[in-house]
């Protein structure tokens, strides 16, 4: 055995690496792509808004009219308005809001009557004179062991908000795990992304496997890629994304490999056990692709940085031998 460093167990361990980063990459692309249609940020904010402010409502209306409802005068802020694109309004119009953002405007909403500057007890008031609702129980609470101070009450409203989007993101994430899936199991079947007939592939032809490892060598060279693709709003718990960045377009000679490796082109229709083996390869594609680029992009660092830790024996200098002493000076 040669060894593992530089050996062909590691160099096809690179190969399938970096085609699952590739892969992957596709994938994140397609999930933002998906997002962006069916506006799930801002569709799963919008719940999660819900969720803390429905069936609240606000004191009568100057002009003696029904009680406001909360959630709607808070769509209404002109806070949360310059959150929203030109021309549009309403629940989810926006993916993105701040804590500090949301404070002040529950803030101004329980207070109408206190334009601008307020104190602790002006805020405490406010809440009091609330009709009765979830909310108004809510904010007591937070406030109850402020010490009567305003940026403490301020801070309490805050984490309330951090709180409720940390669910906002736990249900973002589920969906794009179970979009993952189905992108990963489209692409894979579209592309015959066989695992175990790439690893097939790249154990017996050395040449396409060396052309395969130098072109992940340059990739594992290139910047992280990111959670998400294409997010603006680095800091949103709904929205994250690793602000490294990484390339997720795919190079000509990327391409070109991937066509060498992918594909229908040439495949046998074959058995049972054929297709058993089929759908087996592409079982394991799926569920290793649904791991992230993120995942594949360090894997495949570890294994390049593995590989350049050692040369393979063929590279390694041979120890010279110590040459013998001459008959004549050897000891009698």
């Amino acid at each position: 055995m040669t060894g593992l460093f530089g050996s062909t167990v590691l160099e096809v361990a690179i190969g399938m690496a970096f085609l699952y980063l590739l892969l992957a990459t596709f994938c994140t692309t397609a999930n933002e792509w998906i997002a962006a249609v069916f506006k799930t940020r801002g569709r799963l904010l919008a719940s999660g808004l819900k969720q803390m402010l429905d069936g609240q409502r606000l004191t009568k209306s100057a002009d003696g009219g029904n009680l406001l409802e909360m959630l709607g005068d808070f769509y209404k802020h002109p806070l949360v308005t310059g959150l929203m694109d030109e021309g549009e309004s309403g629940q989810g119009k926006f993916s993105y809001m701040s804590a500090r953002s949301f404070a002040k405007v529950v803030m101004d909403l329980v207070t109408p009557q206190q334009p601008g500057s307020i104190t602790f007890d002006q805020l405490e008031t406010g809440i009091k004179n609330l009709p009765d609702g979830d909310v108004k129980t809510a904010l007591l609470a937070l406030i109850q062991n402020t010490n009567n101070n305003l940026e403490q009450a301020q801070r309490a409203i805050e984490g309330w908000f951090d709180d409720t989007m940390d669910r906002v993101s736990g249900w973002y994430k589920r969906r794009t795990q179970l979009w993952t899936l189905i992108v990963a199991g489209v692409l894979t079947i579209a592309t015959n992304a066989d695992t175990l007939h790439i690893a097939r592939q790249l154990w017996t032809e050395p040449v396409l496997r060396s052309a395969v490892v130098e072109s992940a060598k340059e990739r594992a060279a290139q910047p992280r890629p990111p959670v998400n693709v294409g997010n603006t709003n680095p800091d949103s718990r709904t929205n994250p994304k690793d602000s490294s960045g990484g390339s997720d377009v795919l190079t000509d000679a990327e391409s070109a490999l991937v066509g060498q490796i992918l594909g229908w082109k040439g495949v046998q229709g074959g058995g049972v056990p054929d297709w058993f083996e089929r759908v087996a390869g592409w079982i394991l594609t799926i569920l290793a692709v649904s791991l992230g680029a993120p995942f594949w992009f360090d894997t495949l660092n570890k294994f390049v940085n593995l590989r350049s830790a050692g040369k393979s024996p063929d590279e390694t200098a041979k120890t010279p031998e110590k040459p013998s002493s001459p008959p004549e000076n050897r000891a009698a």
